[in-house]
């Protein structure tokens, strides 16, 4: 009797379909994984993937002629000496992901501003439209602020899809 050197063609079959049976496992389980725990995140991952960037640099002038306070600045609270400061934030980077921003914007932005005193009452709630696709500002109507201590937040909104509120901004409305 003679030693084989060759396997078996049945053998042969069943180690070349074992072999590509672990290369579809190899290339099949990755995906398969990442499609479970997708279904296990949870909906506000979804959600937020939607959501418009919260606005960037909310700032505060006594009107449009004069410089920005910044909000959070460790220097201290932004302090105005008039009862009719102009709010502002940028909005460039609200364009949901993975879009560009066109050339010529299309529908411009609703950007909605609240103002609070310091004890939360609200003071004043108002929507405006952005004339640019970068950034808006509202200058408080005259008589709405007196004296004292307040703090404004604000969200963009484009069509369905809205921002986070930016951090309430802390500020003082100090007349002379």
């Amino acid at each position: 009797m003679g030693t084989r050197t060759q396997p078996r063609r049945g053998t042969r079959r069943t180690t070349v379909a074992l072999v590509a049976a672990c290369a579809v496992g190899a290339v099949a389980a990755p995906l398969a994984f990442a499609a479970a725990s997708a279904e296990r995140a949870p909906a506000t991952a979804a959600a937020d993937d939607r959501l418009l960037r919260t606005p960037e640099a909310p700032r505060i002038s006594n009107d449009s002629y004069s410089g920005f306070q910044f909000c959070g600045d460790p220097a201290g609270n932004p302090v105005v000496t008039t009862g009719s400061p102009t709010l502002a934030a940028t909005l460039e980077s609200v364009a949901p992901p993975g879009t560009v921003e066109p050339a010529r914007p299309g529908p411009r932005r609703k950007v909605t501003f609240e103002i609070d005193t310091a004890a939360g009452k609200p003071a004043l709630h108002r929507q405006v439209t952005s004339d640019t696709s970068h950034d808006a500002a509202l200058q408080v109507p005259e008589g709405t602020l007196s004296d004292g201590s307040y703090r404004w937040r604000v969200r963009v909104k484009d069509g369905g899809t809205a921002s986070a509120w930016t951090a309430w901004c802390d500020f003082t409305v100090e007349r002379a």
